[in-house]
């Protein structure tokens, strides 16, 4: 390798080696020299180089001088060992580092990413190993105090991308690199402008990672395209500089939260309250009914020694089916009025909008932004458990709007409660 300082000993982990005056003064390495600091020129008017640095690193091999006579020509820098990185495990040819703003800007757009991805742009023809309809992924490490601290992360980041030729630092810049310093300068401009494509695009309202390149789908409190957020495990590089830590768990409610509360109450509500009577009497014999009388029986029982509003006493068994359906009707309309939270109530709606669904006479809802945030959650790790009072509602909300049940897939667990006051409910959760 050789960089335009000139001189004949250099510290190399802590050691001193002297390269001999041959090869310093080999053409090879004058020509390189030349040549970096035209290209360092070049990178300097693309804003790649200035400020605080950036740098370009070339590996020169003289074939007329021996081996170990030959060594990297350089003042250590700051970046040194970074840079060696690249070229131990790739056996790279050149090494550029960039602070093009660019490759900056791009890694704040969503903070909690690890990956930059883009597909179906021109530039990532110029990318090695990729073409046109391909996706181009590029990790994404966090930036730290001192560059040569990032070494680590970038070791473990080219381990888990065997694929990539570049590196982005959050908040800094990028290393790419090449096996020669034409292939590392032409995939330095590619990158540079997909990144500035990219950021453009995102100011437009459009998704970069999607072969459409359509709107971004919006989601409350996530930020950037529609598939940016990719954490799997493998493109995951955990280091003690990573961002602030995720929410080990989100917890997420039907009415308002992943289905408008409009919904609730004016199509599900009314729906179970004028559907009452013909469930209770065309499903009476049956052991779930009967299940639900039971629970009613005992609620009105106790409503009445309360003296709650609304309530009736509801007839034994064997005054006749007629009536305990009228007094069963009566009391269920008071509770629905009065907007009681009970396990009666609840588990009696529930069964009734169950067959509302089955019957197509119902049809779910979820608000829009629903689908794409459970996906993000997933890709990013985070647990997520909804909480509902009957799973066959659940399960049929989801299916009237997929055609798979898509909290199914996009949820780790199912909480179905009786009441938000119940100790279980809370163990459960923190389980």
């Amino acid at each position: 390798m050789a960089a335009p300082a000139a001189a004949t000993a250099v510290a190399v982990n802590g050691a001193v080696k002297v390269a001999s005056q041959a090869y310093l003064e080999s053409k090879a390495v004058k020509d390189t020299r030349v040549l970096i600091s035209d290209l360092c020129r070049q990178f300097y008017n693309l804003g790649w180089v200035s400020g605080t640095g950036g740098s370009i690193t070339i590996k020169v091999h003289d074939d007329s001088i021996p081996k170990s006579q030959q060594l990297v020509l350089m003042s250590p820098s700051v970046n040194y060992q970074v840079t060696v990185t690249a070229y131990e495990m790739r056996n790279a040819g050149a090494v550029i580092h960039s602070h093009g703003i660019e490759s900056c800007l791009v890694t704040m757009i969503n903070p909690l990413s690890k990956e930059f991805r883009i597909t179906h742009m021109e530039m990532i023809k110029g990318i090695q190993g990729h073409g046109y309809y391909d996706e181009l992924v590029v990790p994404i490490i966090e930036n730290t105090a001192y560059e040569n601290q990032l070494t680590d992360s970038l070791a473990k980041a080219i381990e888990a991308y065997p694929k990539t030729t570049a590196v982005l630092v959050r908040n800094h810049g990028i290393y790419i690199w090449g096996e020669s310093w034409i292939s590392a300068k032409t995939q330095a401009e590619c990158y540079h402008y997909l990144f500035d494509a990219a950021i453009k695009l995102h100011q437009l309202g459009l998704d970069w990672s999607t072969p459409e390149h359509g709107p971004v789908q919006n989601v409350k409190g996530i930020l950037g395209s529609n598939r940016n957020i990719n954490t799997s495990v493998k493109a995951t590089v955990k280091d003690s500089n990573d961002i602030g830590a995720l929410p080990r768990c989100i917890v997420l409610d039907i009415e308002g939260t992943t289905t408008p509360i409009s919904f609730v109450a004016d199509v599900l509500f009314p729906y179970a309250r004028d559907n009452v009577g013909r469930h209770l009497t065309t499903t009476y014999e049956t052991v779930e009914t009967q299940d639900d009388i039971k629970l009613l029986r005992s609620q009105v029982e106790e409503d009445l020694a309360q003296g709650v509003n609304g309530s009736v006493p509801i007839p034994p068994d064997d005054a006749g089916k007629e009536e305990v359906v009228a007094a069963l009707v009566a009391n269920v309309e008071a509770m629905i009025r009065a907007d009681r939270k009970i396990t009666a109530l609840k588990q009696l709606q529930g069964h009734i909008w169950r067959t509302g669904f089955e019957n197509n006479e119902l049809e779910g809802v979820v608000f829009d932004d629903v689908p794409e945030a459970l996906e993000k959650w997933h890709c990013l790790g985070v647990k997520v458990i909804l909480l509902f009072f009957i799973i066959l509602f659940c399960f049929h909300l989801c299916d009237s709007v997929m055609s798979k049940p898509l909290f199914g897939v996009n949820l780790s667990s199912y909480l179905d409660y009786s009441s938000k006051h119940s100790t279980q409910l809370y163990e459960w959760i923190q389980e």
